[in-house]
C-alpha cells in the first residue's frame, strides 16, 4: 500500500529524534480531528499535516470547524504544508474569523526546516496570541 504524501511527512518527522512527545492520531470516529498532538517542553499543540498546493491547504470543513473552534477556547492548532512547487514547508495557523489558514513562516523543505518549523509552532505557543501571524504589509 502506497503512503499518502502526509504520512511520508509523519516519517520525517519522527526520523528527526526531538526530545518532544508526539502522539500520531489516526481516527475515523473524530471527524476534523488535527494528525498529531505535540508537547515539547511544557508548549502543547496540536499539528495538522498537509502535502499540497490546494487553496486552503485543503482543508475539510470539519477540519476547519475544530480548529476554529479549538483557537477560540485558547488552544492551540497549526498546519504544517509541504508545498509541491516550490518545494517548502510553511507553518500556518487558522484565522477563526475569517475561516482561513494564514502563514506563520515559511522553511526550506529539508531536514534543518523541518526542525525550525516544530521549534517556532512550540515557541508561538509560548506568546501572546497577537502575535502568531506574519505581518504582510
Amino acid at each position: 500500500m502506497a503512503k499518502t504524501n502526509e504520512a511520508k511527512l509523519w516519517l520525517r518527522i519522527k526520523k528527526l529524534n526531538l526530545k518532544v512527545h508526539f502522539t500520531r492520531i489516526e481516527s475515523s470516529t473524530i471527524n476534523g480531528i488535527p494528525d498529531i498532538n505535540v508537547c515539547d517542553n511544557g508548549a502543547h499543540y496540536w499539528l495538522e499535516l498537509k502535502s499540497n498546493d490546494l487553496k486552503n491547504c485543503g482543508l475539510s470543513k470539519w477540519q476547519i470547524n475544530l480548529q476554529c473552534d479549538r483557537i477560540k477556547s485558547g488552544g492551540y492548532v497549526f498546519i504544517m504544508n509541504q508545498t509541491l512547487v516550490p518545494r517548502a514547508l510553511k507553518l500556518l495557523a487558522m484565522d477563526p474569523v475569517s475561516r482561513t489558514p494564514n502563514l506563520v513562516s515559511r522553511f526550506n523543505d529539508n531536514e534543518e526546516g523541518m526542525r525550525s518549523i516544530l521549534a517556532d509552532a512550540a515557541s508561538r505557543t509560548r506568546e501572546p496570541r497577537t502575535s502568531f501571524l506574519v505581518d504582510r504589509s
